[in-house]
């Protein structure tokens, strides 16, 4: 830019600078001081008209997540799985891999169940509308506890044990909800941006015997969600006696030990298995 270069001339020229090197260093010296100058100027020019380039979340890519295994109750995070930005960079996508789906129990011979007991986001407590999907407010930790509705509508949470079929969504317990919920199930896949779903004698492989959960959020700048945030979710498995516990990690040969059954099995019926080991038969070790 020809200004600059006659204003370092003139500037150089002022403090007894005549080298061109010395007037070289001068011109570099003022052109970035000059490129400061309007970067501050932009950026405080955008701060103050409420300039905002959208919605932007960085995940961290990671190869070594594992995913748990529950027996009873616990307090979990999620693996992010799938990641989705649609809608001109306004809507969130994120798929959370909570837990393996764990096989039948041993002394009924039924599946075992998932409740969906309680969801928390960056520690704080969400309650669900009556959809049972969409986040009414949040409660905090605090005594007597703090109120925060200002996210309401903008984030849904769908929550799956064992596929993504409509047939496995749950519904959150009644007492996480402003009000008893009705859900209408819905396939992940009909939801979740880019998934396929089942296609002729081709099932969906999407998330099979994993509990996960789909995570929408809206972005939304005056009412302060700009960012996924820190999910906890307190799931229940129906699983947890010790002898049901002990059989099914021993035998499961996705997360498990993967030990034959004819090298657990006496010939006797299951029954007189459980009755002859006592595995079911002290309730104070059942998991909680």
């Amino acid at each position: 830019m020809a200004f600059l270069t006659a204003l370092a001339t003139a500037a150089a020229g002022f403090i007894g600078v005549t080298s061109t090197l010395g007037v070289l260093l001068v011109r570099t010296a003022i052109t970035a001081l000059v490129s400061y100058a309007l970067n501050r100027s932009i950026s405080k020019n955008q701060q103050q008209t409420g300039f905002d380039a959208g919605a932007r979340q960085m995940l961290s890519p990671a190869t070594n997540h594992k995913i748990p295994v529950v027996y009873g109750s616990a307090y979990l995070g999620g693996a992010i799985t799938d990641a989705q930005l649609v809608d001109s960079n306004k809507t969130m996508w994120v798929c959370l891999a909570i837990a393996e789906k764990t096989g039948p129990v041993f002394e009924t011979g039924s599946a075992s169940s998932y409740t969906f007991n309680e969801c928390y986001r960056n520690a704080d407590q969400l309650f669900f509308q009556a959809d049972g999907v969409t986040v009414a407010k949040s409660v905090d930790a605090n005594t007597p506890p703090n109120e925060d509705d200002s996210m309401a509508g903008l984030i849904k949470i769908y929550m799956y044990a064992g596929s993504g079929a409509a047939a496995n969504q749950l519904t959150p317990a009644a007492a996480s909800c402003v009000s008893t919920p009705t859900i209408t199930p819905v396939n992940a896949w009909d939801i979740f941006p880019d998934w396929d779903g089942p296609s002729g004698t081709t099932p969906n492989d999407n998330m099979s015997d994993i509990v996960f959960a789909l995570v929408r959020v809206d972005y939304n700048r005056d009412k302060n969600v700009t960012a996924i945030g820190d999910y906890q979710f307190n799931i229940i498995n129906s699983m947890t006696k010790s002898g049901d516990v002990i059989f099914d990690y021993a035998t499961n040969t996705r997360y498990g030990a993967g030990i034959r059954l004819p090298e657990i099995f006496t010939g006797e019926s299951t029954a007189t298995t459980i009755s002859r080991l006592g595995l079911n038969s002290y309730p104070w070790i059942t998991l909680t």
